[in-house]
């Protein structure tokens, strides 16, 4: 069960981390089958070095649970518009500095103040739903 965070700023912190935990799980169908080339050497390629990191690194049990006690809190809420706009800004926002309101306007077909102003109403919804 998820408790109570100490504002809504943070609540909205847990939702960004969640949909980044979302995107660090294993994908939800299996890798079909790949074929085996040998190994050459990349030296003389102009790509990164080999030191750098270009996966996530995966979720850990932490937070795998935190994922999803904020998700039950989410399907717990009543209106599903407030659901969808609630995940939806979520993962505009994962892995971003500040939340593309104008993108999410343009999928709900609203305005970009409206967009913020809806994920704003949800989140105060999604907040006093939680128990202390």
């Amino acid at each position: 069960m998820l408790k109570r965070p100490h504002s809504p700023a943070s609540l909205h912190d847990d939702l960004i981390e969640a949909a980044e935990t979302e995107r660090r799980l294993p994908a939800a169908h299996p890798r079909k089958a790949t074929t085996y080339w040998p190994e050459i050497s990349h030296d003389w390629l102009a790509y990164a070095d080999a030191d750098a990191v270009q996966r996530l690194e995966p979720a850990t049990a932490r937070q795998v649970d935190r994922y999803d006690a904020l998700l039950v809190a989410i399907i717990a809420l009543p209106e599903e518009q407030d659901r969808r706009i609630l995940w939806e800004t979520a993962n505009a926002a994962a892995f971003r500095s500040r939340v593309p309101w104008s993108k999410i306007g343009k999928r709900n077909q609203i305005d970009r103040r409206t967009a913020k102003r809806r994920y704003e109403l949800a989140l105060m919804n999604l907040f006093v739903s939680l128990p202390l």
